[in-house]
């Protein structure tokens, strides 16, 4: 198994391998390559989690779908927050202009032509 196929995290005591094995690699009709989760918990709670069905894969889904999307609005706050205390400049027309104008001359440049 290549390094790159297994990721190990561990986070609050609740250690997580994640796994890609060959079968799993391929796209199975959801539109995207599946993981294999393997993950140990103590257990009760472990069976407090299966009990309450959290432990079904479309659960753990949402559950990771939902902190991912979550972050992301913290992330997305706290950039408008930044940019509502520090404002950037406001450039004029003719600014942005030469600012284009420059960037182009620059990619020309790097390109050879």
């Amino acid at each position: 198994m290549q390094a790159a196929d297994l990721l190990a995290a561990v986070a609050c005591g609740l250690y997580v391998w994640v796994e890609r094995p060959a079968t799993l690699r391929g796209n199975h009709g959801w539109g995207a390559p599946l993981t294999t989760i393997e993950i140990t918990l103590p257990d009760a709670l472990a069976a407090e989690a299966s009990g309450a069905g959290l432990l079904a894969p479309e659960a753990i889904e949402r559950l990771l779908r939902d902190k991912l999307a979550s972050d992301r609005i913290v992330r997305l706050q706290d950039a408008r927050a930044a940019l509502a205390a520090d404002p950037p400049e406001v450039l004029t027309r003719q600014e942005i202009n030469e600012e284009i104008s420059a960037y182009r001359k620059g990619q020309r440049l790097a390109a050879g032509s």
